[in-house]
């Protein structure tokens, strides 16, 4: 039977009728549960676990929807094949983590009952393979020139740091991808690796950690972003400034039968910088809110990682002092004026503090941090391997360690019950306390 065709104009209104219903779908409101809030004071996008999860499977299926609703019956078998090629690059972008937590969670340190665990931070400066760099990566060019050098440098941090280091949990700053960090995580077998994909688009650095001490959670970040009060800065920038945190992480483990939360962080470069130290300063307050979530869940917390900023309170080898408040309001992360967290250079010689060298060597800085939860964790040694980067070539940055122990509880009256305005030497402080102590007794007995 022949097939009957309509008229040019109904050929036309149906083509109008198969667009508008395209359109629909692809404009269509995202689910609910991706809804504009206020958390603790930040203004925010926050995202939930569930939401990060789901984040695959709304990219996916937004355009299969639209294609569908583009495609002809008669094209069902080429219809299916797209659908297939779509499905499956939407959920390559929507990878966020290469690490799950694994049931059950071992612990691989060579002493799994010990209270005791070393830490690490470290810079492993474009941590990349030379394959689809981005432009600002040293191995961009794509040649067979640039991956060899990618290659010998991943095998420098592999072998020449990670190795020597040999810590129990080591985070890695700058790497490009899972693939990148699981082979420096190779230099220990007892080694497993992981990260959450962030936002720097432009840099494509990620942060991620190697441990021997398999995680309880998976890896987790969030987009709440935070504000930047120019009221109690001094960072000297006029106006207003959000920001997420592009380079994060939040994880958890177990030492001996505590939880210890581990939050890493890559903050935005340049100290003294106007602009980049508001911008830091609204990202603490970020990593402040999970600091106070975690805590309050129990957990002895960890923060570290490259936080581009020096601290007033243990001030680096070169004498720099910082003009934001970014390590301060860490320590004090609930804004009581008591600093719950205390930062590990606090037993490294004034002389050793420097985790940053230029490449003439003249400029030497602390950018890299580890604060810890005073009434959770004693702080046993830190030191900076400035041994173990033979070279400008290996990184700009040198490794902080720190050996810690976790207290089997939390013990509060470690605290100080009032903030310090003498931070630099607390024994003058309380010698300070005291005497004010016995002077308002005095008084009181005068009257």
């Amino acid at each position: 039977m022949k097939k009957q065709l309509l008229p040019k104009r109904h050929l036309t209104r149906r083509r109008r009728a198969r667009r508008r219903v395209a359109a629909r779908v692809v404009a269509s409101p995202p689910p609910p549960s991706l809804s504009r809030t206020r958390v603790n004071g930040l203004r925010a996008r926050e995202r939930t676990a569930n939401d990060a999860f789901m984040q695959p499977t709304w990219r996916t299926v937004t355009p299969l929807l639209a294609l569908l609703a583009a495609m002809r019956r008669r094209r069902a078998v080429l219809a299916a094949v797209a659908l297939i090629a779509v499905a499956s690059a939407a959920t390559a972008r929507g990878l966020t983590t290469c690490y799950a937590a694994p049931t059950p969670a071992n612990d691989r340190r060579s002493d799994a009952s010990s209270s005791r665990i070393t830490i690490g931070t470290f810079n492993a400066m474009f941590l990349f393979d030379g394959v689809g760099d981005v432009a600002v990566s040293p191995y961009s060019g794509g040649t067979v020139a640039d991956v060899a050098a990618a290659d010998a440098h991943i095998v420098a941090v592999r072998d020449g740091v990670v190795r020597a280091l040999d810590v129990d949990v080591l985070v890695v700053a700058e790497a490009e991808t899972c693939g990148t960090l699981a082979r420096i995580a190779a230099a220990n077998v007892n080694y497993a690796s992981g990260m959450i994909d962030g936002t720097d688009t432009y840099t494509g650095q990620e942060i991620g950690m190697l441990t021997k001490v398999d995680v309880e959670v998976d890896f987790q970040r969030t987009e709440v972003r935070g504000e930047y009060s120019a009221g109690t800065s001094s960072c000297g920038y006029v106006g207003s400034k959000d920001s997420a945190v592009s380079k994060h992480f939040w994880t958890r483990i177990k030492i001996v039968n505590r939880y210890v939360s581990i939050i890493a962080a890559h903050l935005k470069a340049n100290p003294t910088e106007a602009s980049s130290c508001a911008q830091r300063e609204a990202q603490v307050e970020v990593l402040r809110d999970l600091v106070a979530t975690r805590y309050a869940a129990g957990d002895a917390v960890v923060v570290l990682g490259d936080l581009n900023d020096y601290s007033a309170k243990y001030v680096d080898v070169s004498g720099n002092v910082p003009t934001s408040r970014v390590i301060a309001n860490l320590r004090d992360f609930d804004g009581d004026g008591v600093d719950e967290l205390e930062e590990v250079s606090s037993v490294i010689a004034q002389s050793s503090r420097y985790t940053y060298q230029s490449s003439s060597g003249s400029s030497k800085s602390m950018l890299d941090h580890i604060l810890v939860s005073k009434a959770d964790i004693d702080i046993v040694d830190a030191t900076i391997r400035h041994d173990v980067v033979s070279s400008r070539s290996v990184s700009d940055h040198f490794p902080l360690v720190a050996t810690l122990d976790i207290l089997a509880e939390r013990n509060e009256s470690r605290l100080p019950t009032s903030a310090s305005t003498t931070p630099r030497d607390a024994s003058v402080w309380r010698a300070f306390v005291f005497a004010g102590g016995v002077a308002a007794v005095l008084l009181h007995i005068a009257h």
